[in-house]
Protein backbone atom coordinates (compact mmCIF):
# COMPACT_ATOMS: atom_id res chain seq x y z
CA UNK A 1 0.00 0.00 0.00
CA UNK A 2 1.27 3.53 -1.12
CA UNK A 3 2.72 5.66 2.16
CA UNK A 4 0.42 8.64 2.67
CA UNK A 5 2.63 10.41 5.63
CA UNK A 6 4.86 9.16 8.36
CA UNK A 7 3.87 9.38 12.14
CA UNK A 8 5.53 12.70 12.72
CA UNK A 9 3.96 14.18 9.52
CA UNK A 10 1.53 17.13 9.44
CA UNK A 11 -2.17 17.23 10.71
CA UNK A 12 -3.93 15.28 8.33
CA UNK A 13 -6.22 17.07 5.36
CA UNK A 14 -9.55 16.08 4.32
CA UNK A 15 -8.79 14.69 1.56
CA UNK A 16 -6.40 12.53 3.41
CA UNK A 17 -8.69 11.11 6.11
CA UNK A 18 -11.42 10.70 2.90
CA UNK A 19 -8.82 8.69 1.27
CA UNK A 20 -7.47 6.77 3.87
CA UNK A 21 -11.11 5.97 5.00
CA UNK A 22 -11.93 4.97 1.47
CA UNK A 23 -9.13 2.27 1.58
CA UNK A 24 -10.37 0.55 5.04
CA UNK A 25 -13.64 0.99 3.53
CA UNK A 26 -13.20 -1.24 0.17
CA UNK A 27 -10.30 -3.63 2.28
CA UNK A 28 -13.73 -4.13 4.67
CA UNK A 29 -15.94 -4.73 2.08
CA UNK A 30 -13.62 -7.35 -0.27
CA UNK A 31 -12.75 -9.26 2.82
CA UNK A 32 -9.56 -8.54 3.91
CA UNK A 33 -10.52 -7.32 7.02
CA UNK A 34 -13.07 -9.54 8.53
CA UNK A 35 -16.38 -9.22 10.33
CA UNK A 36 -15.43 -8.79 14.46
CA UNK A 37 -11.78 -8.06 13.16
CA UNK A 38 -9.76 -5.43 15.74
CA UNK A 39 -7.97 -2.45 14.63
CA UNK A 40 -5.57 -1.58 16.20
CA UNK A 41 -4.23 1.48 14.70
CA UNK A 42 -0.28 0.48 15.51
CA UNK A 43 -1.30 -2.24 13.41
CA UNK A 44 -3.12 0.18 10.52
CA UNK A 45 -0.27 2.33 10.56
CA UNK A 46 2.23 0.24 9.58
CA UNK A 47 -0.41 -1.21 6.86
CA UNK A 48 -1.15 2.05 5.09
CA UNK A 49 1.59 4.30 5.85
CA UNK A 50 -0.64 6.67 7.92
CA UNK A 51 -0.29 8.79 11.37
CA UNK A 52 -1.88 8.24 13.88
CA UNK A 53 -4.42 11.24 14.25
CA UNK A 54 -5.50 10.13 10.83
CA UNK A 55 -6.04 6.74 11.39
CA UNK A 56 -8.50 7.75 14.48
CA UNK A 57 -10.08 10.25 12.08
CA UNK A 58 -10.49 7.69 9.10
CA UNK A 59 -12.07 5.08 12.07
CA UNK A 60 -14.61 7.63 12.96
CA UNK A 61 -15.72 8.35 9.77
CA UNK A 62 -16.20 4.63 9.03
CA UNK A 63 -18.11 4.44 12.44
CA UNK A 64 -20.13 7.04 11.40
CA UNK A 65 -20.71 5.16 7.98
CA UNK A 66 -21.48 1.88 9.84
CA UNK A 67 -18.80 -0.07 8.99
CA UNK A 68 -16.56 -0.33 12.23
CA UNK A 69 -17.42 0.19 15.69
CA UNK A 70 -15.55 1.97 18.79
CA UNK A 71 -16.38 -0.10 22.08
CA UNK A 72 -15.36 1.97 25.51
CA UNK A 73 -11.82 1.48 26.73
CA UNK A 74 -10.78 -1.53 23.94
CA UNK A 75 -10.47 -0.01 20.25
CA UNK A 76 -12.46 -0.11 17.31
CA UNK A 77 -13.39 -3.25 15.17
CA UNK A 78 -14.97 -4.11 11.95
CA UNK A 79 -18.93 -4.41 12.70
CA UNK A 80 -20.52 -7.35 12.43
CA UNK A 81 -23.80 -7.21 9.45
CA UNK A 82 -26.77 -8.04 10.92
CA UNK A 83 -29.45 -9.58 8.58
CA UNK A 84 -31.92 -6.63 9.02
CA UNK A 85 -29.22 -4.26 8.25
CA UNK A 86 -28.70 -6.11 5.13
CA UNK A 87 -32.22 -6.67 4.56
CA UNK A 88 -32.60 -2.72 4.83
CA UNK A 89 -30.00 -1.73 2.04
CA UNK A 90 -31.51 -4.39 -0.39
CA UNK A 91 -34.33 -2.92 -0.15
CA UNK A 92 -33.25 1.01 -0.76
CA UNK A 93 -31.55 -0.01 -3.43
CA UNK A 94 -34.26 -1.99 -4.85
CA UNK A 95 -36.53 1.06 -5.11
CA UNK A 96 -33.58 3.25 -6.28
CA UNK A 97 -32.37 0.98 -9.43
CA UNK A 98 -35.90 0.55 -10.30
CA UNK A 99 -36.10 4.48 -10.46
CA UNK A 100 -32.70 4.58 -12.32
CA UNK A 101 -33.85 1.92 -14.32
CA UNK A 102 -36.56 4.13 -15.77
CA UNK A 103 -34.77 7.41 -16.53
CA UNK A 104 -31.79 4.99 -18.76
CA UNK A 105 -34.59 2.81 -20.63
CA UNK A 106 -34.64 4.37 -24.63
CA UNK A 107 -31.33 6.42 -23.52
CA UNK A 108 -28.36 3.61 -24.23
CA UNK A 109 -27.22 3.09 -27.52
CA UNK A 110 -25.68 0.13 -29.36
CA UNK A 111 -22.42 0.75 -27.67
CA UNK A 112 -23.76 0.66 -24.49
CA UNK A 113 -25.81 -2.52 -25.21
CA UNK A 114 -22.44 -3.93 -26.80
CA UNK A 115 -20.58 -3.49 -23.49
CA UNK A 116 -23.68 -4.47 -21.20
CA UNK A 117 -23.96 -8.00 -23.23
CA UNK A 118 -20.34 -8.20 -22.91
CA UNK A 119 -20.46 -7.72 -19.17
CA UNK A 120 -23.41 -10.27 -18.73
CA UNK A 121 -21.08 -12.53 -20.19
CA UNK A 122 -18.25 -11.84 -17.97
CA UNK A 123 -20.54 -12.46 -14.75
CA UNK A 124 -21.79 -15.73 -16.07
CA UNK A 125 -18.45 -17.17 -16.69
CA UNK A 126 -17.44 -15.40 -13.33
CA UNK A 127 -20.22 -17.26 -11.58
CA UNK A 128 -19.28 -20.73 -13.88
CA UNK A 129 -15.72 -20.30 -12.46
CA UNK A 130 -14.53 -17.21 -11.02
CA UNK A 131 -14.16 -16.10 -7.61
CA UNK A 132 -16.31 -14.08 -5.35
CA UNK A 133 -14.38 -11.27 -6.44
CA UNK A 134 -14.26 -11.62 -9.59
CA UNK A 135 -18.29 -12.26 -10.12
CA UNK A 136 -18.51 -8.40 -7.49
CA UNK A 137 -16.17 -6.99 -10.07
CA UNK A 138 -18.21 -8.40 -12.87
CA UNK A 139 -21.45 -7.43 -11.83
CA UNK A 140 -20.66 -3.95 -11.12
CA UNK A 141 -19.11 -3.43 -14.65
CA UNK A 142 -22.87 -4.66 -15.90
CA UNK A 143 -24.87 -2.39 -13.76
CA UNK A 144 -22.20 0.69 -13.98
CA UNK A 145 -22.93 0.05 -17.77
CA UNK A 146 -26.12 -0.27 -17.19
CA UNK A 147 -26.33 3.05 -15.33
CA UNK A 148 -24.18 5.35 -17.37
CA UNK A 149 -26.50 7.02 -18.90
CA UNK A 150 -29.06 7.61 -16.09
CA UNK A 151 -29.15 11.83 -15.89
CA UNK A 152 -29.47 12.09 -11.99
CA UNK A 153 -25.98 11.00 -10.82
CA UNK A 154 -26.97 11.52 -7.45
CA UNK A 155 -28.82 8.84 -7.62
CA UNK A 156 -26.13 6.73 -9.09
CA UNK A 157 -23.93 7.90 -6.29
CA UNK A 158 -26.01 6.69 -3.61
CA UNK A 159 -26.88 3.28 -5.41
CA UNK A 160 -23.49 2.77 -5.53
CA UNK A 161 -22.53 3.88 -2.15
CA UNK A 162 -25.12 1.19 -1.18
CA UNK A 163 -23.61 -1.25 -3.27
CA UNK A 164 -20.23 -0.47 -1.17
CA UNK A 165 -22.03 -0.95 2.59
CA UNK A 166 -22.54 -4.71 2.13
CA UNK A 167 -19.09 -6.78 1.93
CA UNK A 168 -17.99 -9.38 -0.17
CA UNK A 169 -18.07 -12.03 2.50
CA UNK A 170 -21.58 -11.35 3.69
CA UNK A 171 -22.69 -11.53 -0.06
CA UNK A 172 -20.67 -15.01 -0.50
CA UNK A 173 -23.18 -16.07 2.58
CA UNK A 174 -26.60 -14.90 1.42
CA UNK A 175 -26.05 -15.80 -2.29
CA UNK A 176 -26.37 -19.18 -3.26
CA UNK A 177 -24.65 -20.57 -6.34
CA UNK A 178 -28.53 -21.12 -8.02
CA UNK A 179 -29.00 -17.52 -7.51
CA UNK A 180 -25.98 -16.20 -8.66
CA UNK A 181 -26.89 -18.27 -12.00
CA UNK A 182 -30.61 -16.49 -12.16
CA UNK A 183 -29.04 -13.07 -11.60
CA UNK A 184 -26.75 -13.98 -14.38
CA UNK A 185 -29.83 -14.84 -16.49
CA UNK A 186 -31.52 -11.81 -15.64
CA UNK A 187 -28.74 -9.40 -16.80
CA UNK A 188 -29.38 -10.45 -20.31
CA UNK A 189 -33.32 -10.33 -19.58
CA UNK A 190 -32.48 -6.35 -18.72
CA UNK A 191 -30.72 -5.53 -21.77
CA UNK A 192 -33.51 -7.21 -23.96
CA UNK A 193 -35.97 -5.11 -21.81
CA UNK A 194 -34.29 -2.03 -22.59
CA UNK A 195 -33.69 -2.40 -25.95
CA UNK A 196 -37.78 -2.99 -26.27
CA UNK A 197 -38.37 -0.12 -23.34
CA UNK A 198 -40.86 -2.26 -22.12
CA UNK A 199 -40.42 0.01 -18.61
CA UNK A 200 -43.23 -1.59 -16.47
CA UNK A 201 -41.16 -5.19 -17.13
CA UNK A 202 -37.88 -3.44 -16.62
CA UNK A 203 -38.91 -2.20 -13.13
CA UNK A 204 -40.65 -5.41 -12.11
CA UNK A 205 -37.33 -7.78 -12.85
CA UNK A 206 -34.80 -5.28 -11.38
CA UNK A 207 -37.28 -4.95 -8.13
CA UNK A 208 -36.62 -9.14 -7.82
CA UNK A 209 -33.03 -8.68 -9.34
Amino acid sequence: MAKMEGKGGPAPNGSGVRNLALQIERDITLGRLSPGAWLKQIDLEQAYGASRLTIRQALERLAERGHVELLPNRGYRVKEFDPQRFNNIINIRAVLEVAAADLVAGQLDKDSIGKMQSFAEDFSNAVASGTPLEQEQANRAFHREMLRTCPNRDLIDLIFDLRDRIPVSVQREKYSVPMLQRSAQEHFQMIELLQSEDRQALATLVRKH
